[in-house]
């Protein structure tokens, strides 16, 4: 019948092969040929009732059917009983009607049908006529010939199919349509599949279709694949037709298979059994031949783990015995070892009950495999209790998604902390991936003696080894965390060095937990070892070379291992793990390493790594972290990038390529750094006569490639630094420089600013050249030389000179910056270099104090209990002690600032004569002036240069001194100063209290006010300082310190008659501790006229104090007023009245009523001018009526200013 089908549908001559059965497919032959043009059809015996029912008016029929219905919409039809009565005593025209209605009803029901809300099960409707099996031969003629004949749409074959599932036993009807209706065979096949579930009999009817049209069995099983539904079916149809059992348990046990268990038609123990049988005869074959397929193997051994997993199968003694056998075969492929380990988790409670030796020594066997770490994972998941990840590597062992039964899962990892030893598996996890003769890390059992792994003769890509490495270092990673080393003495150091050699992008995730684990590890056990240093150096040899993803996690390691020894300071006794030197660290360019972590591959390819290299980077070398030199950094990417996208996009980076360099421009070969120092070198001594030929130099220095930039920087900076201080030096050139030096900043910091601090040095020698140069330079005429001179030295960071500055010393010591030459304090743009080394230099330097402090601490905590209880007390170095230490450095360095900032006789010269240039300028722009007037001028100009220049006047501090003029190279240093004194105030609150406490130049107020914002924090103890003691002046107690900080700049108020120096008033004089006027004896105070009972008071408690108590408090009263004028708040209104007021009065009687109170009182005034009353008040009553005459001055002064309507705008009251 199969035949007569397949050649009927390919549209194939029946009369061509008579020999075929046709008896099915006769209406749609009859329809078609006729009897005439295929009388061989006459020799079957439905033939005479196919023709009598082709032959009817099926238009006539058709209509009186539709008649019918209409006059059934009002009325029950007749019953199914008298339809069948009339079918049997009916004419053929009769019985085509009656049938036609009969499926137009049961249509008509189906499309109307609506399930019951609370009743489950099948649809069941009478239709006796069409369930009638006498009639059902002739029914079935009668529906095909409809079919065949009536138009649509009073029959539709798949709605018509779709209906006859209410029918009982409808698999003959839906037969005999499909077999006249070839080309319906598979939408029919989708209708049934994709009905309800009201009727089930679809496993029914699937299989006659089947033998209807046997060669259409694959197309649908592999629908009932797709679908998911009557898996049952599925292995029905593999079992009779298909015949490729293996093949397909294979395909449905991928994925999601659990349509095999909970869908439509469940899988019955019948066809699991047909299938088990199948599988164990399969495995029994080959464990019995002489040349096992291992494929085979490797199929038959999924097939059984899917189902004994997803079914629950319970295996009998017989195919228990074939399960070990095959177990215990040698596998010959890792991919083996996954499937034997995958039906050892399925079915572990059976083989530990059945033979738990052989399973034990089946495991042992797996777990010497070599680069199969499945067993060894096991492990590790059984200990660290992992459970959901035995199910996802069976799931992806299988390729399936399957649940291990957690049964047999409890018992297996009970049996697994016995199963083996430490040493067996450090020896597994260090041989994955090795070749035998690079395997050194297999041991004996427990000795160290190391054997041979097993040979792995399989040859392996490179995806494969990389995957292997990452298992392998997940696997040591968790081991060295279990103390799996350390119990069994196995030293890592070699075979990590091995895998951070070998890493490669993208970044290994288990790396990083390797690294952790190694450098925890190490300090737990003296079996584990660290890298030597000298191993790092030899990585390292040339640090001026391109990085590598290796020197990055070599980087990485030291890092986290100096991390971890300072977390366990005094933890670990024996000391067995040691930090790093910091200058390692510097040696390998921590900076650079960090710039190429940032952008290499745009920032992808360490994104993982990136958070934790910023972290442990911050916390060991905070110093790198400055917030200009990361700016400077940003707008040099964005600049790069902007000049890329610009550019050929043959220049731009490939993101794929494994390793691109961090400049746009191609790398190039040393040769171009040679041929830059034989054009442009000699450029850079000479710039004072050609600056052009130096600026082009130095653009030239900052194309070449990374390298070659790094290996010439000491040969820049020490060219480059002490010319450019020369003050006829160009500022473009400067500039250019600046720019040059924030390149090199980026990628060698520390180096750095060692070689520009040793380099600003006061050398002895006139010869800008670097020594090892000069005499080279000196005897030969050619560049050549001194090219190769230049490339061929040693960087900076490997020179042995003793005398050479490294940034060790300048943490320890931050005041040796100060060492350099005085030419810099007068250099802006090499003033912004040593400002931004220097607060580099403070950062480092207060790390570094207080990491030797946690160190000793630590040590000492350790050791407590060894030192005698009285000792301890004068031994331990307090946190107080090391905070204090730390502010007296900083204040120190603060001091030496506000020195710098102070105006030397040549910086008065300076800004006289750039003021009378200005002055000139004027003129001569207006051009409206005498030839006398110009000579005039001209005298007091160089009257004025006269006096600057010999014998200084008196410095009065008076406002006239404070304002006077000041060079632009000043200003700018202050600028620079203030800037950095105004960010490092804000880092450190308690710096601007302890400064002011101490004192400087009252000539710097004004522009300390105006230039740091941050000094608006001073209203909050400027009482607390106008009210300090002698001994408060040098000595403030800090918060969270026990002991005051006592500084030994406390003197900087009073220096000596020097410019800005608070000098004392002319008239005081001091005796025996007192403060008198002249004349005064034995500290008594004797005025002329006598002073009256309130002046005397003051006069006589100024008498107890000291010279720099008065110089303090003259100082605190300046800065007061300042702060007021600076800020004309409520609140500095309310602190004037309350005892800026009052000490006014106090220190104009002090202070022999000088004219720095006065002064001060005058800017007082101008702050506030609601305030002028009390001001006059406050002096006239300090004064006395005998000194009345000395305050008219300022009196009309303060009543002029009354006067100017721009003064009380300006306030903010």
């Amino acid at each position: 019948m199969s035949e007569a089908f397949r050649l009927i549908e390919t549209g194939g001559d029946p009369r061509s092969h008579l020999a075929l059965d046709y008896s099915v497919v006769l209406p749609l032959l009859l329809s078609r040929l006729g009897l005439e043009a295929a009388p061989f059809l006459s020799r079957y015996a439905q033939t005479g009732t196919v023709l009598r029912y082709l032959d009817l008016n099926y238009r006539s029929i058709q209509r009186q059917v539709k008649e019918e219905l209409q006059l059934e919409k009002q009325q029950i039809g007749s019953s199914g009983d008298s339809e069948a009565r009339l079918f049997e005593s009916g004419t053929a025209e009769e019985r085509a009607r009656i049938v036609l209605a009969e499926l137009a009803r049961l249509e008509q029901r189906e499309r109307h049908y609506v399930p019951p809300p609370k009743k489950t099960g099948s649809h069941t409707d009478k239709h006796t006529l069409l369930d009638n099996q006498v009639f059902r031969q002739e029914i079935a003629i009668i529906i095909v010939v409809l079919v065949l004949r009536c138009r649509r749409p009073m029959i539709e074959i798949q709605s018509l199919i779709q209906s006859l599932r209410a029918v009982r036993d409808p698999g003959s009807l839906v037969y005999a349509i499909v077999a006249n209706n070839p080309t319906e065979f598979s939408p029919t096949i989708d209708t049934l599949l994709d009905s309800d579930d009201r009727y089930n009999n679809v496993k029914d009817i699937l299989p006659r279709l089947c033998k209807l049209a046997d060669y259409r069995t694959w197309d649908v099983r592999q629908r009932l694949v797709d679908r998911k539904v009557f898996p049952n079916l599925a292995i029905e149809l593999t079992i009779e037709h298909c015949h490729d059992e293996i093949g397909f348990m294979n395909r449905i046990l991928k994925g999601q298979p659990e349509w095999l268990t909970n869908s439509r038609g469940p899988v019955t123990r019948t066809s699991m059994t047909s299938i088990m049988e199948f599988v164990f005869s399969s495995l029994n074959d080959e464990l019995i031949s002489d040349r096992p397929d291992n494929i085979a193997i490797n199929r038959l051994l999924r097939i059984l783990s899917g189902m004994v997993g997803l079914m629950g199968l319970s295996l009998t003694a017989e195919q228990m015995e074939i399960s070990l056998g095959v177990l215990e075969m040698a596998p010959a492929e890792p991919c083996t070892v996954n499937f034997k380990v995958c039906l050892i988790l399925m079915s572990a409670a059976q083989l530990l009950k059945y033979s738990e030796p052989r399973t034990r020594r089946i495991l042992r066997t797996l777990l010497d495999c070599a680069d199969s770490p499945q067993v060894l994972m096991l492990w590790i998941y059984f200990q660290s209790k992992l459970l959901p990840k035995i199910d996802e590597f069976a799931s992806r062992a299988l390729s399936m998604e399957i649940v291990v039964p957690r049964s047999g899962l409890m018992d297996l990892s009970t049996f697994f902390t016995t199963l083996f030893t430490d040493e067996e598996l450090a020896s597994c996890a260090l041989g994955l991936g090795r070749p035998v003769s690079s395997s050194p890390y297999k041991t004996n059992g427990s000795s160290a003696v190391p054997t041979p792994a097993t040979p792995s003769t399989t040859i392996v890509s490179s995806t494969e080894a990389s995957e292997i490495r990452s298992i392998s270092n997940f696997c040591v990673s968790h081991l060295l965390d279990r103390g799996v080393f350390i119990r069994s003495s196995t030293d890592v150091r070699t075979w990590v060095l091995d895998q951070i050699q070998a890493t490669d992008v993208p970044l290994d995730d288990n790396m990083i937990p390797l690294l952790q684990a190694y450098t925890k590890a190490i300090s737990k056990s003296d079996g584990l070892t660290r890298i030597p240093e000298h191993d790092i150096r030899t990585f390292f040899a040339n640090p001026c070379q391109d990085l590598t993803p290796a020197k990055v996690l070599l980087t990485l390691y030291m890092l986290l291992n100096n991390e971890v020894c300072l977390e366990t300071l005094g933890l670990d006794s024996a000391n067995r793990n040691r930090e790093y030197d910091a200058t390692l660290l510097q040696y390998v360019q921590i900076r650079k390493v960090l710039l190429f972590v940032q952008e290499f591959q745009r920032g992808v390819a360490f994104k993982a790594v990136q958070p934790m290299f910023l972290k442990l980077i911050n916390s060991q070398f905070p110093e790198l972290f400055d917030v200009s030199t990361l700016l400077l950094e940003e707008e040099k990417r964005f600049t790069s990038s902007t000049a890329s996208q610009a550019s050929n996009s043959s220049h731009r980076r490939v993101s794929g390529s494994p390793f691109t360099p961090l400049i746009t421009t191609p790398h190039t070969t040393s040769a171009e750094s040679s041929a830059w120092v034989d054009t442009h070198y000699r450029a850079l001594e000479q710039h004072l006569l050609y600056p052009e030929d130096a600026i082009k130099a130095y653009y030239a220095f900052q194309r070449l490639p990374q390298a070659d930039r790094q290996m010439l920087a000491g040969s820049i900076v020490q060219m480059s630094l002490p010319s450019l201080l020369d003050p006829e030096s160009d500022p473009t050139v400067m500039e250019v420089f600046k720019k040059t030096w924030d390149q090199l900043n980026t990628i060698m910091p520390h180096d750095l600013w060692a070689m520009t601090v040793d380099t600003l040095l006061p050398r002895s020698s006139n010869s800008f050249l670097p020594p090892h140069l000069a005499t080279a330079t000196a005897s030969q005429g050619g560049s050549g030389s001194v090219a190769n001179q230049l490339l061929n030295q040693a960087p900076f960071h490997q020179q042995k000179n003793k005398d050479v500055y490294t940034f060790e010393w300048l943490v320890q010591d931050p005041l040796l910056l100060f060492k350099v030459d005085p030419r810099v304090f007068r250099s802006p743009t090499i003033f912004r270099m040593f400002i931004q080394i220097l607060g580099a230099v403070l950062v480092g330097s207060r790390h570094w104090y207080r990491k030797h402090f946690n160190s000793s601490q630590a040590i000492l905590n350790n050791h407590q209990n060894m030192i005698p209880i009285q000792s301890q007390k004068h031994r331990v170095f307090k946190e107080s002690n090391l905070t204090a230490l730390i502010y007296i450095q900083d204040s120190s360095v603060i001091q030496f600032l506000f020195e710098i900032c102070q105006r030397r006789p040549e910086d008065i010269e300076e800004a006289l004569a750039q003021e009378e240039a200005a002055t000139a300028a004027a003129v001569a722009m207006s051009g409206n002036y005498m030839e006398d007037e110009f000579s005039a001028h001209n005298r007091n100009g160089g009257n004025r240069k006269n006096s600057a220049a010999g014998q200084r006047k008196p410095v009065s501090h008076g406002k006239e001194h404070l304002q006077s003029p000041i060079s632009d190279v000043l200003r700018e240093i202050q600028i620079v100063t203030f800037n950095f004194l105004h960010q490092l105030f804000i880092d450190i609150k308690i710096l601007p209290k302890l400064v002011h406490f101490q004192g400087y130049s009252p000539e710097l107020l004004p522009a300390t006010i105006a230039g740091m914002e941050s000094l608006h924090a001073t209203t909050d103890y400027l009482q607390e300082l106008l009210y300090s003691t002698p001994a408060a002046a040098t000595s403030v107690v800090l918060p969270g310190v026990g002991t005051p900080v006592t500084s030994s700049t406390g003197s900087m108020l009073a220096g000596g008659p020097g410019p800005g120096s608070l000098s004392s008033p002319a008239g005081l004089v001091v005796a025996d501790g007192a403060i008198g006027a002249p004349g005064a004896v034995g500290g008594t105070v004797i005025g002329a006229g006598g002073l009256n009972p309130a002046a005397a008071a003051a006069a006589a408690a100024a008498a107890a104090s000291t010279p720099l108590d008065l110089t303090l408090h003259l100082f605190a009263l300046r800065l007061s007023v300042l702060v007021c004028e600076k800020y004309p708040l409520v609140r500095t209104k309310d602190m004037a009245e309350g005892f800026i007021l009052e000490r006014i009065g106090y220190l104009a009687v002090s202070s022999n009523f000088s004219q720095e109170v006065l002064d001060s009182a005058k800017i007082l005034a101008r702050a506030f001018p609601s305030l002028h009353g009390q001001i006059i008040g406050t002096l006239q009553e300090a004064y006395g009526l005998e000194r009345q005459r000395e305050l008219d001055g300022f009196i009309e002064s303060v009543r002029q200013m009354a006067l100017d309507p721009v003064l009380w705008n300006k306030t903010l009251l």
